[in-house]
């Protein structure tokens, strides 16, 4: 009899402990963060089997700094979204691609954004933004979030420009054609914004469009001085659909749901021309892990295993850690900027 009363009570206990770790996942009041876009926003969706010379954000040096080895993220530590989800006061949320490998980061959120992704379809057979909120809607459909869980959340929706480096790489007379091009691009962002709006996310920040023309990758022909111009009238315009398009979802915005444009635009500038009350880098436009000619990056190895890249002794003095991405202390600074934005919407 003592034993059957012993083995009855640790089941009603394991019945409640189990029963609190469930609602743990549906805690309506533990903040929760949502995370779509591209390799300025993926801590490890990424996948690591596409090898070094795609998937490099999975090979040494990346990570050096932050965590002490390669975690999938393309810098040489913290993203934007690991700066975002620290000011919310909630844990980086776990990347969609290892979601049954961290149940218990669940109740912070998830992060759906992959490299190399974009708006629309960029040819590396990553999830696009639309397809990236079909997952979002999948985890919600499987129960893992419910309604009052969503409600106390925030989505992040980072967009750096792959839709316009594919335009460029698949014709030949883009810069014709790039109008046409951005108004689709923006029609299609407004329906998947409006998809975040019906699901019920309450806030939902979305980047402009950083200064492109002053990644490592296009200031390299002038030995990393001067940002060209014929680039940066595309960002204008880009970033001037982007205003548009948050001012119409505004006006006629009739749900919960609050949508703020993010300028990473004027954060970055801000760093690289020395703005006066912006954080000061040594080495604005210079990358920290440099690529040992135009046609290798950061992380690249060559037939017998040497490296065909050099990484600097002091990360922190570089705003740039490869070709396009921000070092840890990159995103740090330009999170400074966006700090008092963020606090305000929030």
């Amino acid at each position: 009899m003592e034993i059957a009363a012993k083995a009855s009570l640790f089941a009603i206990s394991l019945f409640f402990l189990l029963k609190g770790i469930e609602s743990s996942y549906d805690e309506s009041s533990r903040k929760k963060m949502f995370v779509f876009g591209d390799s300025y926003a993926d801590t490890g969706n990424l996948g690591r089997v596409l090898g070094r010379n795609y998937a490099r954000s999975w090979f040494e040096p990346y990570g050096m700094t932050f965590p002490k080895k390669p975690t999938g993220r393309f810098s040489n530590g913290r993203l934007l979204t690991d700066y975002v989800a620290s000011f919310m006061r909630t844990k980086s949320p776990i990347p969609y691609k290892i979601r049954r490998y961290g149940p218990t980061l669940l109740p912070y959120g998830m992060n759906f954004a992959v490299a190399g992704s974009g708006i629309f379809d960029t040819g590396n057979h990553q999830s696009n933004l639309s397809a990236q909120i079909d997952h979002f809607q999948s985890q919600i459909d499987a129960g893992v979030y419910s309604d009052a869980s969503i409600r106390c959340s925030a989505a992040l929706v980072v967009i750096s420009g792959n839709d316009y480096a594919h335009l460029a790489e698949q014709d030949p007379n883009f810069s014709l054609h790039i109008r046409e091009f951005m108004q689709k691009l923006f029609a299609q962002l407004k329906v998947d914004l409006l998809r975040l709006q019906e699901i019920g996310v309450p806030k939902v920040m979305v980047t402009n469009l950083h200064p492109i023309e002053c990644t490592p990758l296009y200031t390299r022909a002038s030995n990393y001085t001067l940002c060209p111009q014929n680039i940066s009238h595309a960002v204008f315009e880009h970033n001037q659909s982007m205003n548009k398009l948050m001012l119409d979802l505004r006006r006629t915005n009739n749900s919960n749901t609050e949508f703020l444009n993010l300028n990473v635009n004027k954060a970055f500038s801000n760093i690289i021309h020395q703005v006066k009350g912006s954080t000061k880098k040594k080495y604005p436009l210079l990358p920290c892990c440099e690529g040992s000619s135009e046609k290798t990056e950061c992380g690249y190895l060559d037939d017998k295993g040497n490296k065909m890249y050099s990484v600097c002794q002091r990360p922190d003095e570089h705003f740039y850690w490869d070709s396009v991405h921000p070092t840890q202390a990159g995103w740090a600074a330009a999170f400074e900027y966006l700090k008092p934005t963020i606090k305000k919407f929030l």
